[in-house]
């Protein structure tokens, strides 16, 4: 009988797709701790063929990557011989941004037969579907700072930066980047009635172009809506069947309080 094994990282992810399985082996790195969850197997990053071979051993034959995962300092020390020979590809593949590291990893998953499936697959139903999420649809000029975010996100995925920005009015507000959706938006709020109006604008959420979907998929959650509130942004623009609804109840209810659109499209 098959089994999937989730390794789950931090936030609420792991544990809405862990109770939409069978039984998943849940796994996850030295140090984090799923919300949620009990966690079956604990794993270091410097002996990772051995806990591939591992998951083998005890059934499993596919994987999900879910949560959210920072890079690991790597302990010397800690290293088997065979995960130490991987390093200078690992390296590599993390200066080429985290798609990079990410296919690295997917790539290495699938040397020890075991599939690697996302969220798609697993939990379409987590997934923001085409349309109007919110009792309000985005006004036009909302729909315009939506499409400019896109073109702007299209623009830089080459290079691997992020998957997400804030347009007002036409501007670039920010660009999310290493340090993810929170800091972007707590840059927004705390800078921009410096030389924009305080109230408006758009928070684009998307995959970016080229992006492996089986892992690091975009997601918002309830303290997503929080922080654009805070940015006195009055809309958010999400990638249908790309982006993750975390607490979706939780969600709309926050964005209709707020009266914050949000809405996704292809």
């Amino acid at each position: 009988m098959s089994r999937i094994a989730l390794i789950a990282g931090a936030g609420a992810l792991p544990a809405e797709l862990a109770a939409l399985l069978d039984a998943p082996l849940i796994c996850a790195p030295a140090g984090v701790q799923p919300q949620g969850l009990a966690v079956d197997m604990v794993f270091n990053f410097e002996r990772l063929s051995p806990f591939l071979r591992a998951l083998g051993d005890q059934g499993i034959d596919s994987v999900a990557l879910v949560g959210a995962i920072h890079r690991p300092r790597l302990d010397p020390a800690l290293f088997d011989r065979e995960t130490a020979m991987l390093v200078p590809q690992l390296l590599a593949a993390m200066k080429g941004g985290d798609d990079s590291a990410l296919r690295w990893i997917i790539a290495l998953i699938e040397e020890y037969d075991l599939q690697v499936k996302g969220l798609a697959e697993l939990a379409p139903s987590l997934l923001a579907a085409e349309g109007v999420l919110t009792q309000r649809a985005p006004l036009d000029s909302e729909r315009s700072d939506a499409a400019r975010g896109h073109a702007i996100l299209d623009a830089l995925a080459p290079q691997d930066v992020g998957q997400g920005c804030v347009v007002a009015d036409g501007l670039c507000l920010a660009v999310e980047a290493l340090y993810g959706t929170d800091a972007m938006l707590g840059d927004v709020a705390r800078h921009r009635a410096e030389r924009t109006p305080q109230q408006g604008g758009v928070f684009v959420k998307r995959a970016k172009l080229g992006q492996d979907l089986r892992a690091d998929l975009p997601a918002i959650g309830p303290e997503t809506i929080a922080a654009a509130q805070a940015a006195g942004l009055t809309a958010i623009a999400l990638q249908a069947g790309r982006v993750v609804v975390l607490n979706r109840p939780a969600v709309l209810a926050a964005a209709e309080a707020a009266q914050i659109a949000i809405w996704a499209a292809p």
